[in-house]
């Protein structure tokens, strides 16, 4: 026999039903009324224990429909069709909100850190990680001239065209371009390891494919000259330049370079792991030429000579090289310009070679003595052989290699006045 199905009164509110689940009990104990609306494409049901407070409910909602179909209201016909066609492209895997928020960001529309200050951070975190000197600069260099031009934008919103069209708009080509690619793919790593942003813009940049540049030396006549006028003008540069040219060290772990590690009895120099580009200590031999250059300004402890790039490129580039101009007793009006060249290169007329000097002495080495290992360990350089047997072989000839290391100082070994190298260091 079949159960009678009691039948479910229903009241509307609003146009909203309110089903009577079970019948409302005296004073308000008991009762179920079930709210039931679709919303947003979606069955919506609210239990009340009286039919008043499913009435409220119901009035609350429909204020609510009534304001949520004003505002859509206000959309014309085009930006409805087009929300819905955004809704259909996300299919529900994220609000037109959320969607609208990450376009705003990668737009620089909206915050985030800048691009200026992803910069300083990263470069921050460079020096806390004990990076050398010259990369910083290198790298400083590089950031501060993008900063230039999207300092402003927050680092999220780069993307890949406006890092190729940065490199387009300055002209950037070969070598110099892809030493810059490197650069923002690390500043951009950076970013996205501390959540800066989503992407890493310049992942996407392929490296320059370039043909096989070999190493400039410089020529012996320009290597004899440099050291030459070094002595006369500007001794604060001898050592300096003197362990770079006949002993192969890097201009950095030149510089650095302290007297206590120059072993005149032992004839060698150690490298020390803090101030080697590969943090590893070597022992560089002293050749005759470079014992005859540095024994004149030997002490026993203190910086050999200048200590830092600024130093080296003012008075490679920028000092005024020869005798002081006489001015005293002469009218201003009739003095006349300071026609000094400015700078040992410009002094010596050659072409400052960036890392030149310890090119030079490779090129001269690896021709005297065809050992690409020997060459290796005295250079302190850790990646194979073959690149040094193929970069270096034929650079110089054995009898100009020969000319090289028969340079000597112009004094031939007569007293050299000391100069005061903790004033040139700045300490």
């Amino acid at each position: 026999m079949k159960s009678k199905r009691r039948k479910v009164k229903t009241y509307e509110c609003h146009g909203i039903s309110i089903r009577e689940l079970r019948p409302e009990l005296p004073e308000g104990g008991g009762g179920y009324f079930q709210v039931d609306q679709m919303r947003n494409g979606q069955r919506e049901r609210r239990a009340f224990d009286t039919l008043a407070r499913a009435k409220t409910y119901c009035d609350q909602m429909a204020v609510k429909l009534e304001n949520e179909g004003a505002s859509v209201l206000s959309l014309s016909p085009a930006q409805r069709e087009d929300a819905a066609a955004a809704l259909a492209i996300l299919a529900g895997k994220a609000t037109l909100t959320a969607a609208a928020k990450l376009w705003a960001r990668h737009k620089g529309l909206v915050g985030g850190v800048t691009v200026s200050e992803l910069s300083r951070r990263w470069l921050d975190s460079l020096k806390l990680s004990g990076c050398r000197p010259s990369t910083l600069r290198e790298r400083e260099h590089k950031t501060r001239r993008l900063c230039e031009d999207l300092g402003t934008r927050p680092a999220a919103s780069i993307m890949r065209d406006d890092v190729a069209g940065w490199f387009a708009a300055k002209g950037l080509q070969g070598q110099t371009l892809d030493g810059y690619r490197r650069c923002f793919l690390a500043l951009f790593n950076y970013a996205m390891r501390e959540r800066m942003a989503e992407a890493n813009p310049v992942a996407g940049i392929q490296p320059v494919r370039m043909d096989e540049k070999l190493p400039q030396p410089f020529a012996v006549d320009a290597a004899a000259a440099l050291m030459r006028l070094a002595e006369q003008w500007t001794p604060a540069m001898v050592p300096v330049l003197a362990v770079q040219f006949f002993g192969g060290l890097r201009p950095g772990e030149a510089m650095q370079l302290d007297w206590r590690s120059v072993d005149f009895k032992g004839k060698t120099i150690r490298v020390l792991p803090e101030t080697s580009k590969v943090r590893r200590s070597r022992l560089v031999p002293i050749n005759p030429t470079l014992a005859a250059w540095l024994v004149p300004y030997r002490r026993e402890s203190g910086p050999v000579g200048i200590r830092t790039q600024n130093q080296f490129d003012y008075l490679m580039a920028r000092k005024p090289i020869g005798p002081e101009y006489e001015q005293e007793g002469i009218p201003i009006a009739e003095r006349k310009p300071d026609a000094r060249p400015r700078g040992l290169a410009a002094a010596a007329r050659v072409e400052w070679i960036q890392d030149g000097p310890r090119k030079t002495f490779a090129s001269a080495h690896y021709a005297l003595h065809g050992d690409a290992a020997k060459l290796a360990a005295v250079l302190g350089h850790t990646g194979g052989h073959d690149v040094l047997f193929t970069h270096y072989r034929g650079l110089m000839s054995k009898p100009e290699a020969r000319r090289f290391f028969a340079i000597r100082p112009a004094s031939d070994g007569a007293a050299v006045v000391r100069p005061d190298f903790r004033k040139a260091a700045g300490q």
